[in-house]
C-alpha cells in the first residue's frame, strides 16, 4: 500500500490503541474516542475524514476495525467527563490518568458511529506511531479489499 498523497484531502485516520482499548469501541461499542493533539486545533485534514481506523499496538501491524467519524470537537478534561462519561471508551479514572494534569488542555473528541470490528484483522505491513497517520479513499478500499 502506498503512502497517502499529502495534496488531497484523506478519507480515514488511523490511531493505535492498545488492544483492550480498542476491544471496548469495537466489542463494548464506547462511541466516544479522545486524544490530545498537539496543537489545540482540528486540523482542516483530520476535519476531512470521513472514518477512524484502529491499529492495534504492539501488534502484527493490523488493524482490527472501523468507525464512521460523526463529529470531532475540543473539550477540556471536565467537559468530556461532563457531556461523556458513559459513551467514552476509557474510564473516568483513566482519562484522568492519560490527561496527566492537562486539565484545562483541550482534547480531541471524536464521536463515532457505525462501529465495526474487522471479522479477521486487516494487516497494514508498517507500523503507527501515536500520532496516526491518514490514507486516502483508494488505500483504504485497498485495505479493506473492496473492488468498488
Amino acid at each position: 500500500m502506498k503512502m497517502h498523497n499529502s495534496n488531497s484531502s484523506p478519507y480515514a485516520v488511523i490511531y493505535p490503541l492498545p488492544s483492550h482499548l480498542a476491544l471496548r469501541i469495537l466489542q463494548d461499542k464506547k462511541s466516544v474516542f479522545v486524544k490530545y493533539p498537539t496543537h489545540e486545533i482540528i486540523s482542516p485534514r483530520l476535519a476531512s475524514c470521513k472514518k477512524l481506523l484502529f491499529y492495534i499496538s504492539g501488534s502484527n501491524k493490523e488493524i482490527a476495525g472501523e468507525a464512521d467519524i460523526i463529529s470531532i470537537n475540543l473539550m477540556t478534561l471536565s467537559e468530556v467527563i461532563s457531556a461523556y462519561s458513559s459513551s467514552l471508551f476509557l474510564t473516568e479514572n483513566e482519562l484522568r490518568k492519560y490527561s496527566n494534569g492537562r486539565d484545562n488542555k483541550k482534547m480531541m473528541v471524536f464521536r463515532l458511529g457505525k462501529i465495526i470490528p474487522y471479522q479477521e484483522q486487516k494487516h497494514l505491513g508498517r507500523g503507527i506511531t501515536m500520532v496516526g497517520q491518514y490514507i486516502s479513499e483508494e488505500e483504504y478500499d485497498s485495505l479493506r479489499g473492496d473492488s468498488n
